[in-house]
């Protein structure tokens, strides 16, 4: 089996978490945010401008989760882990809210061919200044939007997307270009791998995003995602202007 095939059978959710990818335990084979298993988040979990005291933090956050990321250095240090592209651009969706991206994540080597598609929603968290809610949808028709960052900007409706209660990605400000955050205990369920619920863990700035994915069984048994770390992806685009 080629590498790019078993980092399909491998990698999991990036940034915000989900459990229709397939996916797999092992070293860091993973499933699912969700940025980002192959962390990204969304993966979650899932706005923009400098300084402590910012824009609201929403815009911020938004603002770093846009553009081209990839894991390749990861990859090419640590074989556990494969070389994935995360690609993340805005799209007009006035019924979902103000602030929403495509995410598309795929194996470098075929990046045609995405294993994960979402939306995130980024919306002010209970303290604007310092915290943003990244809420994660699936797609209703995924193949209608593979290469959507390729081209003009795509408006959404609310009918497109599937809602995904509990994954919220919770972002809190830890400096003045950077959050942390996570999604919050069990409410994110998932059925992959035998799990009963998954987690995920995002570190942001504007070099990269860290997405660690995981899921686990009603005994609190981890059953699929990294076991060693999350997955670290460089952005590979400029940050768009504040």
């Amino acid at each position: 089996m080629s590498r790019a095939a078993s980092a399909v059978l491998l990698i999991g959710a990036l940034v915000a978490c989900g459990d229709s990818e397939q996916g797999g335990t092992g070293a860091n084979g993973g499933s699912a945010s969700g940025p980002t298993g192959s962390g990204g988040a969304g993966g979650t979990g899932g706005a923009g401008g400098g300084g402590g005291t910012s824009p609201v933090a929403a815009e911020e956050a938004f603002r770093l989760l846009t553009g081209t990321f990839d894991s390749a250095d990861q990859a090419d240090m640590s074989p556990t882990y494969f070389a994935i592209q995360l690609t993340t651009c805005p799209v007009d969706a006035p019924e979902l809210g103000e602030r929403v991206l495509y995410i598309e994540q795929a194996v470098l080597e075929t990046v045609t061919q995405p294993y994960r598609q979402r939306f995130y929603v980024v919306s002010p968290g209970a303290d604007p200044t310092t915290q943003a809610v990244s809420a994660v949808y699936e797609l209703q028709d995924p193949d209608a939007f593979i290469g959507a960052c390729d081209g003009p900007k795509r408006t959404v409706t609310a009918a497109e997307a599937i809602a995904r209660p509990g994954c919220d990605v919770l972002l809190t400000r830890a400096s003045a270009l950077s959050f942390a955050g996570g999604t919050s205990g069990k409410a994110c369920e998932s059925s992959l791998q035998g799990a009963s619920y998954a987690t995920s863990e995002v570190t942001l700035d504007e070099v990269a995003l860290e997405s660690w994915d995981r899921g686990y069984d009603d005994t609190d048994t981890q059953v699929w995602g990294a076991t060693q770390g999350p997955y670290v992806f460089i952005r590979r685009t400029a940050l768009p202007p504040p």
